[in-house]
């Protein structure tokens, strides 16, 4: 929040392209063509985007009720017979799947789970293995904040019968309820260690980190798509087709259709796409009733004349 109020984390942009486009890119560099997207929040946000894939198929699953992450992947894979791979759309990373593949092949694990260094253990579950095989899995433990060590990415490969173990219709996460219970099972659960980039998106610092990170451009090939926000590097600036500067931006990210007002100095700022700003901010989040520092984690609100997205925003903001 409040980024959230208006889409759901997989649509934010990210350099101006939906954060999802980046993880079914991931996907399409690995050799997937059958992608199942699993929805819960705002579901139509996510469908109208990727029903516009051309290289992949899309078949979109909602979920009633929330079901927790294995819960909505049990309720998606259906009868799946083959072994599925796992990926969150509010995460990004250019680590190669191939490897991921080969190690879950290798290991003889019924889930195989994706590794990485991190200097925060604390916003992340913690895994702990012993030469490939995870001993223990500890879910994001306050104590753990500012603490270097090896976390799960989120993407997993699991054999079906793994999710056999899920119960069907009630809420059962894979980090916090079905790997604890497969290892107290005595199921062997292995670990492949990435040494690629990969960043979540799920607080403001982070993806406001990831903005500037894919700024560069991406590192693997897109499948083709129906629409895809044109963009161009102009002056330091990434700017969306449709977008007007007319004031002065240094090193900012400029959404579609967004305006910069004559008035406006930006530095460092990501203008979400439809925006009109005339004002100067520095190292902000900018949307259409926030202005919001992902330093700080505060959050000024703009466009005071318009009062009900006020209260609605105060409603659902810790501020």
């Amino acid at each position: 929040m409040p980024l959230t109020y208006y889409k759901c984390k997989p649509m934010l942009p990210v350099a101006n392209r939906p954060a999802v486009d980046y993880t079914v890119a991931r996907l399409y560099a690995a050799g997937v063509r059958d992608v199942t997207f699993a929805l819960g929040y705002r579901p139509c946000d996510v469908a109208e985007f990727v029903s516009g894939y051309t290289d992949v198929r899309a078949e979109l699953v909602t979920e009633d009720e929330p079901l927790g992450t294995a819960g909505a992947v049990k309720a998606a894979a259906g009868g799946c017979d083959d072994d599925i791979l796992v990926c969150s759309a509010d995460t990004l990373s250019d680590a190669d799947l191939g490897g991921l593949m080969e190690a879950h092949e290798r290991g003889g694990g019924i889930v195989t789970i994706e590794t990485a260094e991190t200097d925060d253990l604390g916003a992340y579950g913690e895994v702990i293995s012993d030469g490939g095989t995870v001993r223990g899995i500890r879910e994001k433990l306050p104590e753990n904040r500012g603490r270097r060590g090896i976390a799960s990415t989120g993407t997993y490969i699991m054999s079906p019968r793994a999710l056999g173990y899920v119960p069907s219709g009630v809420p059962f996460d894979f980090a916090r309820d079905l790997f604890p219970y497969l290892l107290r099972l005595g199921r062997r659960i292995c670990e492949h260690r990435t040494s690629g980039r990969w960043r979540d998106i799920g607080s403001l610092r982070d993806y406001y980190a990831a903005n500037f990170e894919m700024k560069k451009g991406a590192p693997f090939p897109a499948p083709r798509h129906i629409y895809r926000p044109y963009c161009e590097s102009v002056g330091g600036n990434l700017i969306a087709a449709g977008a007007r500067v007319c004031g002065t931006a240094t090193n900012c990210i400029i959404g579609e259709g967004a305006v910069v007002a004559s008035s406006a100095r930006l530095d460092s700022c990501i203008v979400l796409p439809g925006e009109y700003v005339a004002e100067s901010r520095s190292g902000c989040v900018i949307g259409r009733d926030f202005a919001a520092d992902p330093l700080l984690s505060g959050v000024n609100l703009r466009n005071t004349d318009n009062s009900s997205n006020i209260f609605r925003l105060f409603a659902s903001i810790n501020l």
